[in-house]
């Protein structure tokens, strides 16, 4: 579990009893930055109500950005500007999925997510620190590990100011310049330093609606689908252990946690879905495309004002061989039906 994960790294960290090879990032820039920020994320997890989505659930909740892009007909419009109204389960929220299956289930389901994407994939778990302590604005900050397990600190908080009228308001990222620091003295260059934290923020703006999605059906009436089920984040002997040792930063943090699996309407829902992906691929495949041929470069135009130069590219497939192709001569520019005068004496 993540959560677990993060609080026992950074509560160690603080109490200078981590290693090197378990948190580099501390080891490495142990800045007042840093420690303000570690300082900050054990106060606020402590405060935290727990959720912790299985794969499917992270999955029907990601169905449901699919589904507000397609009805939307501006592409521009992120989805989670739909769910501005709803409001955090408590001051303090925490979320966390498993990113490496939602991947998975983003590829087997065509998610126009990744449509952009040659190779996507993801590796470990993500969680989601969401904090509406302040009056006028809101902060969000996205945690994850590597594929050894070792929690990697985010590159930045996404702060969101609150309008008079409710709901979110545009972000300011704010960018934690302890990550750069690092990834600057292990000779990574300024460009792709920039690159990374450019990706980061738009996953992490881009999966945001997952949290909310689940802030929304915990307040609907029959929960959206979902079941939660209470269970205890830390068993009883590490308990003991954490008072043994003196670990305060797991004392002091939530009892339980709260897993999120989908019921029978959401199944209902996911397979419907799986059944019309299929009928529609099955249809697709069927077809006999376009043959492959040349398109000069041209401009896309976009309802939203957008204009996209698309540079000139070969377009449809190669044809199989013996498959029958209808072929048509060239097009004259009217056609004229001509019938015969019909005899007045009806001969």
């Amino acid at each position: 579990m993540l959560f677990r994960n993060l609080i026992s790294t950074y509560g160690a960290s603080l109490a200078n009893k981590s290693a090197p090879q378990n948190d580099p990032v501390w080891h490495l820039v142990k800045t007042d930055e840093l420690l303000n920020f570690r300082q900050y994320t054990i106060d606020a997890l402590q405060q935290a109500k727990i959720y912790l989505l299985d794969h499917a659930a992270a999955a029907y909740a990601d169905t449901l950005h699919d589904t507000i892009q397609d009805r939307t007909d501006d592409e521009n419009v992120a989805a989670l500007t739909f769910l501005g109204e709803v409001e955090p389960p408590g001051k303090v929220a925490w979320v966390e999925f498993d990113y490496r299956e939602l991947v998975v289930a983003r590829v087997r389901r065509g998610s126009p997510v990744i449509e952009h994407h040659e190779n996507p994939s993801g590796s470990g778990k993500r969680g989601y620190l969401i904090d509406d302590r302040e009056t006028d604005a809101l902060t969000a900050t996205m945690f994850s590990c590597d594929s050894g397990g070792r929690i990697v600190d985010p590159f930045f908080t996404l702060r969101f100011g609150r309008p008079e009228q409710g709901g979110l308001n545009s972000f300011q990222p704010q960018m934690h310049d302890y990550m750069a620091d690092l990834l600057s003295k292990r000779g990574m260059a300024k460009e792709e330093i920039c690159g990374r934290a450019q990706i980061s923020l738009v996953d992490t703006a881009s999966d945001l609606f997952i949290p909310y999605a689940l802030f929304a059906m915990l307040t609907s009436p029959d929960l959206g689908g979902i079941i939660p089920t209470e269970a205890v984040t830390f068993s009883p002997k590490e308990l003991k252990t954490a008072r043994k040792f003196g670990k305060s930063w797991i004392l002091g943090a939530g009892k339980s946690h709260h897993t999120i699996r989908i019921g029978p309407q959401a199944a209902a829902h996911m397979h419907e879905q799986r059944a019309r992906l299929e009928f529609e691929r099955a249809v697709r495949d069927g077809r006999n495309g376009p043959i492959r041929h040349w398109v000069n470069e041209h401009e896309r135009h976009y309802r939203s004002g957008k204009v996209v130069l698309i540079k000139g590219h070969h377009r449809g497939h190669v044809s199989e061989p013996g498959r029958p192709t209808r072929v048509m001569g060239p097009r004259s520019e009217a056609t004229a039906f001509v019938f015969p005068r019909k005899d007045q004496s009806g001969i």
